[in-house]
């Protein structure tokens, strides 16, 4: 059994543990309100130019005739080889979210490589370089230190790099793979297609006479014309999508140490009083022994 002194420095140990878990448990509130703001701000933005460029694409095919692809981006052929954007965090401690997202990744590229598809990695974030480091599948590119609040600027390399394998040929398609924030509690990891775009059919909802229907753009004239906005679109969109998978890993990271941190806490309270009532046993079992040394030599002296 364990000593008084020894429960009291591991009781010291758990002690500062605790308090370390609950600051970060602390910061982790603090970036999360944040983080959260900016994935709800930008997840309309990112859904909007989705359906534009669905509307767009749609008029531009009908005005199109015979003269082949709107756009590279949006051309579709045979799958031989994917690629896959693989958004982790950079720092752990934050329970199992980068396992989670790294095992979804891994599942889909290894039905990918059975079906005789090679894949390759695009990885963005430390903790999924690490993952992927005893593992045979190639990496083309490696992104760290995004920030915990990234910009555009500091996202748009690792769009830019799917791209230009797509367009090279060098992947005939890609998905990004990232954990999706869905409320403090809940992060999913999700599998979505990142190249070729598909852009979803133009809205057919029927206007009323007289009135114009806010779902219905069909008629609208775009200046300039819709190969030339595609041109322009179709790169930053794919960035956006991008950037929007970002921002959810980051208030995924967030809520999911929180979270971690807050459990930790708790199990050090718990642990402490453990180790408070296993003190307090030991101390009991010191004082009794002293008293009955105390009464065994008295009754000796007393013969």
């Amino acid at each position: 059994m364990a000593t008084g002194r020894e429960i009291q420095r591991r009781m010291r140990s758990v002690r500062n543990i605790r308090q370390i878990t609950k600051a970060m448990e602390l910061i982790a509130v603090t970036r999360l309100r944040r983080a959260q703001q900016r994935v709800l701000a930008s997840r309309p933005y990112s859904s909007k130019m989705r359906e534009l460029i669905g509307e767009i694409a749609t008029q531009a095919g009908a005005n199109a005739g015979d003269d082949g692809m709107l756009h590279p981006l949006l051309e579709r052929r045979p799958v031989t080889r994917v690629g896959v954007v693989l958004i982790t965090s950079d720092r752990g401690l934050c329970g199992a979210l980068n396992g989670n997202t790294l095992r979804a990744a891994l599942q889909f590229s290894y039905r990918q490589q059975n079906g005789g598809k090679p894949v390759e990695f695009i990885v963005v974030g430390r903790k999924g370089m690490l993952g992927l480091r005893h593992t045979d599948f190639p990496l083309k590119s490696e992104f760290t230190a995004i920030g915990d609040y990234p910009s555009m600027v500091k996202t748009n390399p690792v769009a830019r790099v799917a791209i230009q394998a797509f367009l090279a040929g060098e992947i005939d398609e890609a998905v990004i793979v990232f954990p999706k924030f869905v409320s403090t509690l809940k992060q999913e990891p999700t599998i979505l297609p990142l190249l070729p775009i598909d852009p979803p059919p133009a809205s057919s909802k029927a206007s009323v006479p007289g009135q114009a229907s806010a779902g219905h753009t069909g008629d609208l004239l775009h200046e300039p014309d819709p190969r030339t906005l595609l041109s322009q679109l179709l790169p930053r969109f794919v960035e956006v999508q991008v950037y929007q998978s970002i921002l959810e890993t980051v208030a995924s990271e967030f809520s999911a140490r929180m979270v971690a941190m807050r459990n930790a806490t708790d199990n050090a309270t718990e642990l402490i009083k453990e180790l408070q009532l296993g003190y307090n046993k030991a101390r009991q079992a010191t004082i009794t022994r002293e008293i009955i040394e105390v009464s065994s030599g008295a009754a000796a002296q007393g013969r």
